[in-house]
């Protein structure tokens, strides 16, 4: 299939459950990127820090080449090498111990995978809820049964066409993340807002 450079997927997200999930669809519908999410079940299962090793040592992840075909990413031939990529991955820390938590967040964790150089470790300490309550997204913890809900409600999906609004939306959302030290999640969005000005 022939691609222009547009119709390239920039960037692939791996994420830890529902709320995750919610989050990013919530950003890249509002953006209209080519985004591929990566979750178990619609995040209904999690994706643990302990178990990335091995979802990374499987298929399409255990190659460039795999990776480019399965996630229509473009593939430089001669230098057998991504271009324009990255993987971000976005993860809980309250699920391993503090060594592997530091060898996330430091991304020695992916030491020597083909994929070393594009992924891009997102934490959130203990966990996204945590975040989210001290930047004043969420007012309180809520139960487990009600993630889904309630965050596709403060996460709303965007099918219409993108908008100053839609795109005033992410930005509001990002200024709150500013400052709080317990994420980096910041790294991901300002990714997204790049690629919308290269691809506008």
């Amino acid at each position: 299939m022939a691609h222009n450079s547009l119709n390239y997927t920039r960037c692939a997200v791996i994420v830890h459950g529902k709320s995750e999930y919610s989050l990013v669809r919530y950003i890249y519908t509002n953006l209209h990127l080519p985004v591929k999410l990566i979750a178990k079940d619609k995040g209904k299962s999690s994706i643990q820090i302990n178990g990335l090793k091995s979802m990374l040592s499987k298929k399409p992840f255990k190659s460039l080449k795999e990776m480019a075909t399965e996630y229509g990413i473009e593939y430089d031939k001669k230098s057998k090498s991504l271009k324009n990529f990255k993987l971000f991955i976005i993860m809980d820390t309250d699920d391993c111990d503090e060594g592997t938590k530091s060898k996330y967040i430091s991304g020695e964790l992916f030491k020597g995978h083909p994929l070393e150089d594009y992924i891009v470790p997102i934490f959130n300490n203990s966990n996204l809820e945590d975040v989210m309550i001290k930047a004043g997204i969420m007012v309180k913890r809520i139960e487990d049964s009600q993630k889904g809900t309630y965050y596709s409600k403060i996460f709303p999906i965007n099918t219409n066409p993108m908008s100053a609004d839609t795109l005033n939306q992410v930005s509001m959302f990002a200024n709150k993340l500013k400052g709080i030290k317990e994420t980096n999640m910041l790294c991901f969005i300002e990714y997204c807002f790049d690629q919308i000005s290269e691809l506008t």
